[in-house]
């Protein structure tokens, strides 16, 4: 399975389908990517340079998005059908965060446990579900909207964000295993300064990689 991670600040792909990256105004991001399957995948690819996002949203709001739209729900299309959903992943990561390792040589003290949030996973869900609906991997969805404008339309008033995808990994066992081995990623994870987190994981058979997963990491302002 190749993986691509990025230190912070400036990095990108030179592939849609793999991209790392730190975006301006305090905004990470970062991409892991697998093959389905188990077996082959295309290799890995860094380059070009990173643009700046929109300014964070100055909007609350707890149950709807702009335009009078409900948050999306975590239910068996959005966890990929897994069992225990985001126990099982506010478990990991939080206990992730509460040891103290290595991110490719970059000593990571341990760090607070993090707050599930119901924006944060809506946004992740609809980034979830329009790769897997129309077969692609990237930071950046078909309408242009990067992670940053995703997570301020759902209302959710950030002053840092950061995004983890993945895709093919069958359970939350193995997609967790697979951030923490990658240096970027495990950094993302391990990183002191946001507070609220979610995670989303969309199925669609036919597609390259089957199962798609957008991992948000946010703090309020």
């Amino acid at each position: 399975m190749p993986y691509l991670a990025s230190p912070l600040k400036r990095v990108s792909s030179s592939s849609p389908r793999r991209a790392a990256c730190l975006a301006g105004a305090s905004a990470a991001l970062l991409a892991l990517a697998a093959c389905g399957g188990g077996g082959g995948g295309e290799s890995a690819g860094t380059g070009g340079s990173v643009g700046t996002p929109s300014p964070p949203s100055s909007s609350g709001g707890s149950g709807t998005v702009g335009g009078g739209a409900t948050l999306v729900a975590l239910d068996a299309a959005t966890s990929c059908g897994l069992p225990d959903f985001r126990n099982n992943l506010l478990q990991a990561i939080n206990d992730a965060r509460a040891v103290a390792r290595s991110c490719g040589g970059t000593a990571m003290p341990a760090v607070a446990p993090l707050t599930w949030n119901d924006q944060l996973f809506s946004a992740a869900a609809r980034h979830s579900t329009d790769m897997a609906a129309n077969n692609y991997f990237s930071h950046t969805g078909l309408d242009g909207r990067s992670m940053s404008q995703r997570v301020s339309a759902e209302g959710y008033a950030w002053s840092w964000v950061g995004e983890n995808i993945a895709a093919g990994q069958s359970s939350v066992a193995v997609v967790m295993n697979g951030w923490l081995a990658s240096p970027g990623h495990c950094s993302n994870i391990m990183n002191a300064q946001p507070r609220d987190v979610a995670v989303a994981c969309v199925q669609r058979s036919g597609t390259t990689y089957g199962r798609y997963w957008t991992m948000l990491l946010a703090r309020p302002r």
